[in-house]
Order: structure tokens, then C-alpha cells, then sequence
């Protein structure tokens, strides 16, 4: 986020650091080390991506939540992601625009850096929203313990065909245990991490449970969202909007 008209802003934020391809410094083997004159380059583009977003006004970003709520569509969660690295200023900043938006959570990664996720849970809690922590195949039973442990203002954005793809285990009992701390969740369609064609694939053609996942939701009226997230290889003679409607109808089927 945050180069010109990209997610981190809207068109006239100045070029993120290494913003071009591969970012400064990145050679066909790697990420080779940045000389001093890069490591300036990188942090004056840094401090002028920080001062743009600390005087940008938010009537771009109301405007962008008009058109999406005009057109039927609520958002409810903004990833441009927090840096343990970041002033409270930035951080109100990210915060600003996700109200602005209309997004009662911000999104990121989760962290293994307690203070970092005490101090950003803390700071979603006093503007009355929340962090919502998401995962890969790294997601467990027990992964965000620590971080809901550490603020009221954490949470849990729960990636379904991750977290079976990793544990090879319904999220279910953990949609159950933690369904009062989960902000938001992913839905897609894969079967465990090791199998052959265990990508991600057509929803119905992979092993996650999503009938039982909206079943649960519908049978305890759970209100926090659950969305597509369309990331199986488009099959051949289809597109992204046909396939989108097949999943929509898969969970209208579910639910029925």
C-alpha cells in the first residue's frame, strides 16, 4: 500500500520505499544488502510517505465507501498494516481510514512480537475497533492465544482453507471455542497441506468443511463476516465473475 492510487491511499500518495520491481536492492538471487545511498533513498521516501499520510484529508476515502455502499456493498475490515516500527500518528492514519471507510477492523499478519500486539490491540481498543490477526498453515488451535490474551482490541481473522490446509482439521471446534474473538473469516476451498492438487481449488473439488463452516454460523447466529476469497486458478473457458457466482451459490446452497 501507499504507492500512487494503490491500497495504502488514494492517487497522489508519494511512491512507497522500493516501490519499484523487486524494490531497491533485489538481484536475481535475492535480496542483495543496500548500499548507504539506497538505506537514505529508502528513508527519506519513507519519512515523505509518513508526513503525505499525516496531512492527507479522508474525502477520497468517503468517497470510495459512497461508491461501493451505492452499489450495495459494506466494507467492514482495511489491510494497509501496522509496523511495529510506525508512530501512534501513522497508526491513526490506518485507523482514520478504515472508519472512513466505513470498516469497524484492520487487518495484518499475525505477530509472534507480544509487544508489538499489546501495543496495537490496545490502541484498536481505544478508538473502539479491532485487529484482527490473520494466518497461513501456520494457524492452530492455539495460535491466537497469546494475542487475545494481550488486549481486548485483538482478534481473529480466520482463514478456513488455511487453517485445514495446515492442521488437516476442521476449524469448527475453533470457530466454537473462539467465536466471540473472531473480527472476520476466509472461505475458500483446499485440502491438507501435502496433498496432491492441495492448492487451492474450486470450491467442492477440496476437502475444507464450508457447508459445516456456514451451518455452524447459521445454527449460532454468529454475525461476524464471512467472505469469498476467490484464489483458485480461473478454469479454462471461465472468468473470475461466473466462478465468483458458483461460489455465492455454493453457500446460498449450504445455508438452505
Amino acid at each position: 500500500g501507499g504507492q500512487r492510487g494503490g491500497p495504502g491511499g488514494p492517487p497522489g500518495a508519494p511512491a512507497a520505499p522500493g516501490a519499484g520491481p523487486g524494490g531497491p536492492g533485489r538481484g536475481r538471487g535475492g535480496r542483495a544488502p543496500l548500499t548507504p545511498e539506497q538505506q537514505a533513498a529508502q528513508q527519506k521516501a519513507a519519512e515523505e510517505l509518513k508526513q503525505w499520510r499525516l496531512s492527507v484529508s479522508m474525502d477520497k476515502y468517503k468517497e470510495f465507501r459512497k461508491m461501493y455502499n451505492d452499489a450495495g456493498v459494506s466494507i467492514y475490515a482495511y489491510k494497509l498494516e501496522p509496523r511495529p516500527t510506525m508512530s501512534d500518528e501513522e497508526y491513526d492514519y490506518i485507523f482514520n481510514v478504515a472508519q472512513a471507510l466505513g470498516a469497524n477492523q484492520v487487518t495484518l499478519e499475525l505477530s509472534t512480537d507480544e509487544a508489538f500486539l499489546k501495543r496495537l490491540g490496545d490502541f484498536a481498543a481505544r478508538r473502539h475497533m479491532l485487529v484482527a490477526y490473520h494466518a497461513h498453515t501456520q494457524a492452530s488451535m492455539t495460535a491466537w492465544d497469546r494475542a487475545l490474551e494481550l488486549s481486548k482490541g485483538n482478534a481473529i481473522n480466520l482463514d478456513c482453507g488455511h487453517y485445514f490446509a495446515g492442521t488437516g482439521e476442521s476449524p469448527v471446534p475453533l470457530i466454537l471455542k473462539r467465536h466471540d474473538r473472531i473480527a472476520s473469516m476466509h472461505l475458500k476451498d483446499r485440502r491438507k497441506q501435502g496433498t496432491p492438487g492441495g492448492d487451492n481449488l474450486p470450491w467442492g473439488k477440496g476437502d475444507t468443511p464450508i457447508r459445516e463452516i456456514l451451518q455452524t454460523m447459521k445454527t449460532n447466529k454468529y454475525t461476524f463476516p464471512a467472505s469469498i476469497e476467490y484464489e483458485y486458478q480461473t478454469p479454462e473457458g471461465s472468468d473470475v465473475i461466473t466462478e465468483m457466482k458458483k461460489c455465492v451459490q455454493f453457500c446460498k446452497d449450504a445455508l438452505s
